[in-house]
């Protein structure tokens, strides 16, 4: 069975979440988003633990690449911002972001199942 509701509540929330509270707290304040999110998605799923799992999972490595993906139109576009010090970063480390995000919502996402 497949959870689309699911898992397009939890990228929403994942992308409010993350936005709000990286405003209010910095980059600590986004993770925190993600990880809050996808507790959310995992205990919608309500099913099995690995499903939880990987559904939170999934929301969270959706959220970040959509993320990428603004960061490289606002550094291609405007010059300056926030997509321009990612940028800087380069793409190996925003890669790696993108996998932290899957693990931190993974993480959230069992919790939520378990719940």
């Amino acid at each position: 069975m497949v959870y689309y509701k699911e898992l397009l509540i939890g990228f929403i929330l994942t992308i409010t979440l993350s936005v709000v509270l990286g405003v209010v707290a910095g980059p600590l304040g986004s993770y925190m988003g993600f990880f809050l999110a996808t507790i959310i998605v995992g205990y919608l799923v309500n099913g099995d633990l690995a499903l939880s799992t990987l559904y939170g999972g999934l929301a969270a490595v959706l959220t970040g690449i959509i993320f990428l993906i603004s960061m490289i139109i606002m550094a291609l576009s405007m010059s300056y911002g926030p997509g321009t010090s990612m940028m800087q970063m380069g793409l190996i480390i925003m890669i790696v972001g993108i996998m932290v995000d899957g693990i931190i919502g993974a993480v959230g996402g069992l919790i939520g199942g378990s719940i």
